[in-house]
């Protein structure tokens, strides 16, 4: 399981009980089968949650409709697909030169 420093958690909340209730109702959603915005190899609900909102993903006090959740994890994947081509343009460009 991950456990953050307290460091970490200060940048999220000053209170402890207010991340766990993050932690949390964010690790029911995630085990009633949403999307997450981390890829993980550990299915664990918990992990997966505790990770997104140490990456930032997931905000303490900012609700988000489903909808709006849908379309946040869609630019975010568009984007990381982005990145991907781009890097995968640049590779081909580098070997055509040789």
């Amino acid at each position: 399981m991950l456990i953050p420093s307290f460091s970490e958690i200060k940048e999220i909340t000053n209170s402890r009980y207010a991340l766990v209730m993050l932690v949390s109702k964010r690790a029911r959603i995630i085990s009633e089968g949403n999307p997450t915005f981390v890829e993980s190899e550990n299915p664990n609900p918990v992990t997966l949650a505790m990770k997104e909102i140490l990456e930032g993903d997931i905000k303490f006090g900012q609700p988000m409709s489903d909808k709006a959740y849908a379309e946040k994890i869609e630019a975010q994947r568009e984007a990381k697909l982005d990145i991907l081509l781009s890097q995968e343009k640049d590779d081909e460009e580098e070997e055509s030169a040789y």
